[in-house]
């Protein structure tokens, strides 16, 4: 060792001898001692309140510092330096303790507990059993807290969605549990205050609960489209598999998927949905849905009314119906003859204040929505047969030839009767029919006879809305002529007659105020006004058959709708299903020529010249 590391060496020495108390140059008597801590208030303080701690110690030298300590559990801190400590004091903050030191050493106080009130803390809830129940078991809850003084009171609530219900008191609560109840919490109450505990859910299983689709798509679903529909549902444990059901108009169901999503491909029709969930507790099913799905008009139609036989100007009302979603928008109607169409006018209803039903005008509408538009098919009007005033029987030779023409809708049956016998075609009595347009039919019927024989021939036509007769007159037309110049001999004759006859009344005047003509000269009178009336083109109907029949010139003139009441009770020579028709008498009609306005819903008499 060198010179002078010796003398650093015994220098330490010197010096450690002589400061045996830690002070240098001094000596250490007293470190130390009696170290205590005074509180200010002494007694208890509530929590948050301010307190003074004063750190004492006896020491020599007396030149001491101080250090203070705050003591919680596992943890000690430093809380502040000097022989007073000014602090609050908080419920886990009450242990404190202080350190003196001086140069010969270090001593600390023992630890002094503050004494704090302070309302509830740490306040719990345990639950027995602790694991999963099933819905509607018993639980036992038990609240606990660590308040100065103790908790006093308790209170128990259940919360369902943001309410609070009351249970009742005590530290222990036994209640049912469910999958709507499930939650409770405490309150605990003391002199300083109270807490609530923390909100505690049981573990309640169920069954799947309040079930439903939703659709990917909030708004209306187009025809033809695709939509996708989800399955939800409340479980406990989760939903474990789940079935997609379709219900057709039916009431048929259909297992068409079984994951929790279904997607439809194809919407259309009225077809409804709905799933079941399930898991280990059970299942539930969905309400069904019926998707608003939106299409075109569909199944467009006309509807007439009345809806039976309508008469010529009269009232019809058309209406237009179609299956639309949304509903239609408009309405549009059009009117077609032969192959033309015109637009008539728009709305649901046409109103045709005079309907001209022969001219077989027929009608159709169109109706529209967004989507687009549908058309009807053509609706025409249905009406009993009308016969026409240019039906005619002709005489020529061998041969009378009977034409009949009808219009009808549906289209009319025309059958012929001679004499109240019902005629079928054959070589005797042909039997020709051809179409007049759309809903008219001419009937012709060829008869071969003598000239003598003048029959009575009956057209008949019917269809499902009624039926009309006509009954013609046939003469020969070889002997017109001559009835034309005998007529004028006659008429000759009478007027010779009627001037002797007016004056022998003259002459005779003062011996008679009344006169009476013979029965022949009444003939001549009328044979010369028959004779006359051959020259005019007429059509003319029997005495006997209007004195007959008092509706055949019409009661209200346009003639009876419907079966006419001529037709009764079958007859052996009616065909099966035919017209029941009650014949005149056997023998020559009586055509004495009187005009009369044709009404063909009425069997009439109808005299043609040829």
């Amino acid at each position: 060792m060198k010179g002078a590391e010796r003398l650093i060496f015994l220098g330490w020495l010197l010096t450690g001898t002589l400061c045996q108390g830690g002070v240098e140059g001094t000596v250490c008597t007293n470190p130390p001692r009696n170290t205590s801590v005074s509180v200010i208030p002494s007694g208890e303080v509530l929590e948050g309140s301010s307190v003074t701690l004063t750190c004492s110690s006896d020491a020599n030298p007396p030149g001491i510092s101080y250090r203070w300590y705050s003591v919680r559990v596992g943890d000690t801190r430093s809380t502040g330096y000097g022989p007073v400590l000014r602090t609050k004091i908080w419920a886990d903050n009450t242990h404190f303790y202080c350190e003196a030191k001086n140069k010969c050493g270090a001593h600390n106080s023992t630890i002094t507990k503050v004494t704090v009130w302070y309302g509830p803390k740490t306040m719990s809830v345990s639950i027995t059993p602790s694991g999963p129940v099933f819905d509607g078991a018993m639980v036992i809850l038990t609240c606990s807290s660590n308040g100065n003084p103790p908790v006093s009171s308790f209170t128990w609530y259940s919360v369902k969605g943001d309410q609070a219900t009351r249970l009742g008191v005590g530290t222990r609560l036994e209640t049912s549990v469910s999958a709507e109840v499930h939650q409770f919490y405490c309150e605990g109450r003391n002199d300083h205050g109270g807490q609530n505990s923390t909100l505690i859910e049981v573990v309640v299983q169920y069954p799947p609960r309040n079930t439903s689709v939703s659709v990917n798509s909030s708004g209306p679903v187009l025809k033809g489209s695709s939509v996708t529909l989800t399955c939800i549902s409340d479980a406990n444990p989760p939903v474990s598999s789940y079935n997609w059901y379709s219900v057709d108009e039916s009431e048929t169901r259909s297992v068409i998927g079984v994951e929790q999503m279904y997607t439809v491909a194809n919407v259309h029709g009225n077809t409804q949905y709905f799933c079941i969930a399930k898991n280990q507790h059970g299942s539930d099913n969905s309400t069904t849905l019926q998707l608003d799905i939106q299409y075109p008009p569909r199944n467009t139609s006309v509807s007439v009314s009345p809806s039976d036989s309508v008469l010529e100007d009269s009232s019809v009302t058309l209406t237009c119906s179609s299956d639309a979603n949304p509903p239609v928008t408009s309405y549009r109607w059009y009117s077609v003859r032969e192959g033309k169409e015109d637009y008539v006018a728009s709305g649901q209803k046409l109103i045709q204040a005079t309907m001209n039903v022969i001219d077989g005008r027929e009608y159709y509408c169109k109706a529209q929505n967004h989507h687009g538009e549908d058309q009807s098919m053509t609706a025409s009007m249905e009406f009993a047969p009308q016969i026409s005033s240019s039906s005619r029987c002709l005489h020529s030779g061998s041969q009378v030839s009977c034409t009949c023409d009808s219009h009808a809708n549906p289209a009319p049956l025309v059958q012929w009767r001679l004499s109240g016998r019902h005629v079928n075609h054959s070589t005797a009595t042909a039997i020709r029919e051809e179409p007049l347009g759309r809903i008219g039919l001419r009937s012709t019927l060829t008869i071969r006879q003598s000239q003598e024989d003048t029959p009575t021939a009956l057209c008949l036509s019917s269809n499902s809305q009624g039926s009309a007769s006509l009954q013609l007159c046939v003469t020969s037309t070889g002997y017109q002529m001559l009835s034309l110049l005998v007529g004028a001999g006659a008429g000759a004759a009478g007027m010779l007659l009627l001037c002797v006859v007016t004056c022998v009344i003259a002459r005779r005047l003062h011996a008679k105020t009344t006169w009476d003509l013979k029965p022949e000269d009444i003939t001549e009178l009328i044979l010369t006004d028959w004779t006359l009336s051959q020259e005019e083109d007429s059509l003319y109907a029997s005495k006997s058959t209007l004195t007959g029949h008092p509706r055949a010139n019409g009661a209200n003139g346009k003639g009876t709708r419907g079966v006419n009441p001529d037709l009764h009770g079958p007859q052996p020579t009616d065909p099966p299903g035919g017209l029941h028709y009650k014949p005149p008498p056997i023998g020559p009609p009586n055509c004495d020529h009187v005009p009369l306005q044709h009404s063909s819903l009425d069997t009439t008499t109808t005299w043609i010249e040829g």
